[in-house]
């Protein structure tokens, strides 16, 4: 496995002031929003505890900073080029960093009935071999995940990625994208959680 992963249970965290810099205490207190502020500090902990198993550092000195693409990334005294990437639904938030690779992509849903117009704004016809909530529920995550694996989140147009008889393939901008990236061998793993949830996570596999 070419990745680290994290689940934390939003439920039990620790006091934000046991792990957030004094940067990131000041944006967490900006939050007005009860719910926000729990996901956001869920997903740091998340991954600033994940992060503290390759530094030495104190967890307080590791920070998560935001790219321009609104993109996670770790920043430390001694620089980091760790790619990162965090999720957060329902109770739990998860977060991951790759080992090996150029990129990570996580991302966590509960599992729930999603309506047919959604369905078909979503995927492509060859993709909906069921229209059960578990399969459809499970394929967004995956589409998710390699969108963040990408870099690019929800900018690109989802039937651009497409998972046909569970084979990964790219079309139009995707396909672009990917090429420019160096045509990264993307492999999805995808986890069942307890309490309804599917988790999955893309990142790159060697070539054999």
């Amino acid at each position: 496995m070419s990745y680290k992963l994290k689940i934390v249970d939003l439920d039990k965290l620790p006091p934000a002031e046991e792990f957030l810099s004094p940067r990131e205490l000041k944006t967490y207190e900006g939050f007005k929003v009860e719910k926000r502020r729990r996901e956001w500090l869920g997903g740091r902990y998340a991954l600033k505890t994940l992060a503290s198993g390759f530094f030495i550092f104190d967890i307080r000195q590791i920070e998560v900073l935001n790219r321009t693409s609104g993109q996670p990334a770790l920043g430390v005294p001694c620089g980091c080029n760790l790619p990162v990437s965090i999720t957060h639904s329902g109770d739990f938030a998860a977060a991951a960093i790759a080992t090996t690779g150029m990129g990570i992509g996580v991302d966590m849903e509960v599992i729930e009935p999603r309506s047919h117009a959604w369905m078909n704004q979503s995927f492509c016809p060859e993709e909906i071999s069921s229209s059960a909530p578990v399969f459809l529920t499970e394929l967004w995550a995956k589409k998710e995940a390699v969108l963040k694996f990408m870099g690019v989140g929800l900018s690109l147009d989802t039937k651009d990625i497409r998972f046909i008889n569970g084979h990964l393939q790219f079309y139009g901008r995707a396909l672009d994208l990917w090429a420019k990236l160096g045509s990264p061998n993307v492999h999805v793993d995808v986890k069942d959680l307890d309490g309804g949830y599917k988790l999955a996570v893309a990142s790159e596999a060697p070539l054999l």
